[in-house]
């Protein structure tokens, strides 16, 4: 018997993780029954893939310029953050509005240098599409969201977590020709290993034919 997947994950501090333990119990007494009445045991199947690697990865990026269309006469204006990624990694905001965890890190790398102050800001990719959108609100992809992170400068890291699922696998692969990212695993040891490289500009387009003369 296949119960499928579907396992909540909490990919955000105000979201609940499903219990496994919980939702298994009333499964495994009805599995128990089943087999007293008929005299054979079932096989349980599920598929627990986002569960297991939703929060193991995350969209490391860098804030490429920061814009503010605050004015004294615009009461709607807003602080802007475009990453140096978007839908072409995560799609997920743009596509159903999901609300993934943000924190901005200093350029040097250094904890020394994390700063305290913050500010209300939309977050945007580097797309030329108004949906390329990593802050929507919640449900809704093209409404703009703002929120409280670290003050950013230019150059400043943004990583954006939960990334592990249906993230890599249903981006939108080189729009606007943009190279797939690279992808690194981190060991248990803290030891870093380059998993897929950088895709190069030839790789993008090596499969265009030329067209025939006299088509046009």
């Amino acid at each position: 018997l296949n119960l499928g997947g579907g396992y909540k994950v909490g990919r955000n501090p105000d979201e609940k993780t499903t219990d496994l333990g919980e939702i298994g119990a009333p499964v495994k007494d009805a599995f128990e029954e089943f087999a007293k009445e008929h005299g054979r045991e079932l096989t349980l199947e599920i598929e627990p893939g986002t569960y297991l690697v939703a929060n193991a990865g995350a969209l490391v990026s860098t804030i490429q310029d920061k814009v503010s269309t605050k004015s004294p006469t615009v009461d709607d204006g807003h602080i802007y953050l475009k990453m140096d990624a978007g839908m072409t990694d995560v799609l997920r905001p743009s596509l159903y509005g999901a609300i993934h965890p943000i924190t901005i890190l200093p350029a040097s790398g250094k904890s020394e240098d994390v700063g305290t102050s913050t500010e209300s800001v939309v977050v945007v990719g580097h797309c030329c599409e108004s949906g390329d959108l990593m802050t929507p609100k919640p449900g809704e992809p093209e409404s703009l969201d703002e929120r409280v992170l670290r003050t950013a400068d230019i150059g400043d890291i943004a990583v954006m977590d939960g990334s592990g699922a249906y993230c890599a696998g249903m981006s939108t692969k080189n729009y606007n020709s943009f190279p797939e990212a690279p992808e690194v695993l981190v060991d248990l040891e803290g030891g870093v290993h380059l998993i897929r490289k950088r895709q190069d500009l030839k790789q993008i387009y090596e499969n265009e034919c030329d067209v025939p003369s006299g088509v046009f």
